[in-house]
């Protein structure tokens, strides 16, 4: 069924892309706050790291906040610890203050991504994979937005700290919106805290923290790869790296065309062979041009990985979508902690070349993942005795989402839902 956007739905884009801005933000300015702080390199690991276990928390409690606030006021939640921990970063006399602010985003705002991809789900049910592939689109274009924002406060010389400042007048903004838009919530049995997630949605859940391990390791070390493996000079190097969030946008941009047209279980598995070409372009020791094409077209076969697996999980999970879509930050924020540092570790030994193997091994792992998943599922599915249940829980659309996508919901004045 087409996807018919209400306000709720780019609430939830927003949302997602808020926290993603937040999280790039911070990226950029370490830098700053090292130098001005005269932080040891053991203090500047810390900042991502505690933003990294805040995000892991969420996948254990987000379930309970939302059972005590309802997704309207967890999101809110979200907003305001976002806010609040830029304020922290931004007044922090020493180091403490700054990973305490992390720490702050971490915890409140990891439980975003997880109520977003729920709430999408729920909305969206006939055009669940499109939703997502455009949130991704969103979110990905605010991950550069932070970039750009960063880059002009600078230029400008109004300080790093005003890029923090457009991150928390953004968060204020979003929340005077929105504010007064009531979302639908999950029955109260669909709250239950500890609710059991399907092994099925657990192996797309290892795959979607798998896929965001890929992601990190080429987006943060291609800059050092092109310019001491590639031979690039550094400003061209961090130029040439841009191929690669660029070609992230533009393929999680065309995503929600795709999945109108291919099947996302045939999507996934062609994506990744589509990183083969990519990768063996990037690293074979080609010249700088063919280099930075490979760097490119891997970025366009990882996009979707994050959306079509968060898709897949929540899709498994049945009845407990919103327990997968919560656990989801518990795989992301364990791939944003070891990733980038496993490859660092490595590269120390064999080489940043030798070590960017493990890109290929991850590659891999993701298409195991998947493909045990699909087996398991289909095994749940041949011993559930209910047909509607065993097709609810594939990745093909149920039987009972079709009849629901005869009668669409539609937005109404004050954020009621209205049944047609």
């Amino acid at each position: 069924m087409p996807l018919i956007r209400t306000r709720l739905t780019w609430y939830a884009y927003l949302l997602s892309g808020f926290f993603t801005f937040i999280i790039s933000l911070q990226g950029n300015i370490i830098p700053f706050l090292r130098d001005e702080l005269r932080l040891s390199y053991t203090a500047v690991s810390l900042h991502p790291s505690a933003m990294a276990g805040g995000m892991m928390a969420t996948g254990l409690f987000t379930e309970r906040a939302l059972t005590a606030l309802g997704r309207r006021w967890t999101c809110l939640v979200g907003l305001a610890g976002c806010i609040g921990g830029l304020l922290a970063i931004s007044t922090a006399g020493d180091a403490a203050s700054s990973v305490a602010g992390c720490a702050l985003i971490g915890l409140t705002g990891g439980m975003l991504p997880g109520v977003v991809g729920d709430l999408l789900a729920d909305l969206h049910r006939g055009a669940r994979d499109q939703a997502f592939a455009e949130c991704g689109a969103v979110t990905y274009a605010c991950a550069i937005a932070a970039n750009f924002a960063t880059g002009i406060a600078v230029a400008l010389a109004l300080g790093w700290r005003a890029a923090l400042a457009f991150g928390v007048a953004s968060g204020l903004l979003l929340a005077a919106v929105f504010f007064r838009d009531r979302m639908p919530e999950r029955p109260s049995h669909a709250l239950a805290a500890g609710q059991r997630v399907p092994p099925a949605s657990w192996a797309f859940l290892v795959m979607l923290g798998l896929g965001v391990a890929l992601e990190m390791t080429m987006l943060l070390w291609s800059p050092a790869y092109l310019e001491q493996v590639a031979g690039l000079p550094r400003p061209a190097a961090v130029a040439s790296a841009a191929a690669f969030p660029a070609a992230m946008l533009l393929g999680r941009s065309a995503g929600s065309v795709l999945v109108r047209r291919i099947a996302p279980a045939i999507l996934c598995p062609a994506m990744l062979c589509l990183i083969a070409p990519g990768f063996l372009a990037f690293w074979g020791g080609a010249p700088a041009v063919v280099t930075v094409f490979g760097l490119f077209l891997a970025g366009l076969a990882i996009a979707l990985l994050y959306p079509l697996a968060l898709s897949f999980a929540i899709g498994a999970a049945g009845s407990a979508g919103g327990a997968a879509s919560a656990r989801s930050g518990l795989a992301a924020g364990a791939a944003v902690l070891t990733a980038p540092i496993a490859l660092g570790a490595l590269a120390d030994r064999v080489g940043l070349s030798r070590a960017y193997l493990i890109a290929p091994i991850l590659a891999v792992a993701i298409l195991l993942c998947f493909l045990v998943a699909r087996m398991m599922e289909r095994r749940g599915a041949a011993r559930s005795p209910d047909p509607i249940g065993e097709s609810k829980a594939g990745i093909a659309k149920s039987g009972r989402d079709a009849l629901e996508a005869e009668k669409p919901t539609l937005q109404g004045r004050g954020g009621r839902l209205v049944e047609r």
